[in-house]
């Protein structure tokens, strides 16, 4: 059997089709199918138009991971009958995005992971059972994610601004990045993005290119960022009572020992461990959707 194998977590969407023994044969990218910041039609879409193109025989088994697939019954509903319309003829198995992201960092063992990506999250399996801290989205929560440190840059370029902080090169950074022709326009340009939550996370990236110059704030949101993401691994790891892997995933921690670093001290007084990623969110669904052709075999 094949396996179609999706991750609809971030930004981009991705789509591999897998054989039996885990090998690659084809893969695809398309645009973000969160229910949150897309239309159904449009994820319907996106999710039939690029199964259909990796399988159009329909033979394949699809394991998807998709955010908002979570605790919240509405959006749950809402996601449901978005695959039964895109998944139509086909055999399906429908998983949070989290959840195939820590399938493939610890290859299907026990452990956590914590992304922090758009927003943020942590997930542990333990004999079985998950459980999750934090995920409450980019209104509520999402503390150390990319929203997060795009929202906290221009807070302190604000501040940099009425002289509550002294300037620095973010200040500098800022304004040329944004276009800002004087301190006060990125009031309007707060006022008039078209996509809220994936452009205030984009500044981020912003944040990483100040922490290269050794930017004193930079550096700081991404100690208050680990000091954040720490705090979402610690309360899971109070269920362990071994050693605990912890993986991460995400966009943010693309700036290496800028957030690590931080990351690796805060849990130091803990059974936790970082390790990097065994393999991708798409593999692990591929890992899931074994388990579950193993256990139709067996019966």
């Amino acid at each position: 059997m094949n396996y179609i194998c999706i991750d609809g977590g971030g930004t981009k969407t991705k789509f591999v089709l897998y054989d039996e023994n885990g090998q690659v044969i084809k893969e695809k990218s398309a645009g973000s199918i969160h229910i949150l910041t897309q239309s159904k039609q449009e994820s319907v879409r996106i999710l039939k138009e690029n199964v259909t193109l990796l399988d159009p025989s329909k033979q394949s088994l699809i394991v998807a991971g998709l955010a908002g697939y979570g605790n919240q019954e509405d959006l749950r509903k809402q996601i449901e009958d978005i695959c039964q319309e895109a998944f139509e003829g086909y055999t399906y198995l429908l998983y949070n995005d989290v959840q195939i992201a820590l399938a493939g960092a610890l290859a299907n063992q026990d452990g956590i992971v914590v992304i922090a990506g758009t927003g943020s999250i942590a997930y542990s399996c333990l004999n079985g059972q998950t459980k999750r801290c934090g995920g409450w989205g980019y209104q509520l929560g999402d503390e150390g994610s990319a929203y997060w440190m795009g929202k906290e840059l221009m807070k302190i370029y604000c501040q940099q601004v009425d002289g509550r902080l002294e300037k620095t090169k973010l200040y500098d950074k800022v304004k040329e990045s944004l276009l800002l022709e004087n301190d006060y326009d990125i009031i309007s340009y707060r006022h008039h993005l078209q996509n809220e939550r994936k452009d205030i996370a984009l500044l981020a990236k912003i944040n990483y290119e100040l922490a290269l110059e050794n930017d004193l704030y930079a550096l700081q949101i991404y100690k208050n960022a680990a000091s954040y993401l720490g705090q979402l691994i610690k309360v899971l790891a109070r269920d362990f009572h071994q050693a605990v892997p912890v993986s991460y995933i995400g966009g943010v921690f693309q700036a290496g020992e800028y957030i690590l670093k931080p990351l690796k001290e805060i849990l130091q007084t803990t059974s936790c461990y970082l390790q990097s990623p065994l393999y991708s969110p798409e593999y692990g669904a591929y890992l899931l959707g074994c388990m579950y052709t193993q256990k139709i075999l067996k019966k």
